[in-house]
């Protein structure tokens, strides 16, 4: 079987991790999470300046949760058993000790923008459109992406965005601040202008100003936060609304 997410390390210090599902849109599947968890686990103690997450192909950065994993189909007990590992992915990528990446290299919808609020910064690109559509889907962030979201933007901002769950452009997300660069056209490489600034940081002050990042942050209380959210999207996951809002999302893709 190919492999679901892929790491690749430079000699400049940086390192990226792809999830490998361009056919699904780089849906995240149960696979996923767990490889996804092994990586990010395993990377913790190397010496990188920083890492990108992106998703394969130039489609899709992330689709969000595969449906035929995180399906309709499971009571609250059950949907919180799925989603929960998935919210320790996050807090993985959150509180890693070297600065992280988002590099959106399509479109982003649900989960997919729970992974990018997990990033200290987003790059989009110019073509690509994103939304939090969870709110259209019967339920609420599920990964503990929404706490993650009031942390990376203005707390009104980020409280209009899950509200309206609408699809939003670069220029529409640069200007409440969720996306810090566009990419146009740039490849992942070493001589990538994007990346520039950071490859010329050292491991040594990349790795402070996380440390100071973190520490503007209380880890504990989010957390705590990051978890409620996941509890609170469980309840959700039972609701009529969501199960009619699955049952057609299949009828509509023919599956």
């Amino acid at each position: 079987m190919e492999k679901e997410v892929l790491f690749e390390e430079y000699d400049e210090g940086f390192a990226v991790l792809t999830i490998n599902r361009p056919e699904k849109m780089n849906a995240i599947s149960l696979s996923v999470v767990d490889q996804l968890t092994r990586w990010l686990d395993k990377i913790q103690s190397y010496r990188l300046k920083f890492l990108i997450i992106t998703g394969s192909g130039t489609k899709a950065f992330c689709a969000g949760g595969d449906l035929n994993d995180f399906h309709g189909d499971l009571d609250a007990d059950q949907a919180y058993q799925v989603l929960e590992p998935m919210k320790n992915v996050l807090y993985k990528i959150t509180t890693l000790p070297f600065p992280t990446i988002a590099w959106m290299n399509g479109v982003a919808r649900g989960g997919g923008l729970e992974i990018a609020s997990a990033c200290d910064f987003r790059f989009a690109k110019q073509e690509g459109n994103f939304g939090f559509v969870q709110g259209k889907l019967g339920i609420s962030t599920g990964w503990g992406g929404g706490t993650l979201l009031y942390e990376r933007i203005h707390p009104q901002d980020a409280f209009q965005w899950l509200v309206e769950a609408d699809i939003r452009d670069v220029q529409q997300l640069k200007e409440i601040g969720f996306i810090q660069k566009v990419i146009t056209g740039e490849k992942i490489e070493a001589d990538c202008g994007l990346l520039e600034l950071f490859i010329n940081r050292s491991y040594e002050q990349m790795t402070l100003w996380k440390q100071q990042r973190l520490q503007k942050i209380n880890l504990d209380q989010l957390k705590e936060q990051m978890d409620q959210e996941v509890k609170a999207c469980s309840k959700l996951w039972e609701s009529d609304d969501h199960k009619q809002a699955v049952k057609q999302f299949f009828v509509k893709n023919g599956k």
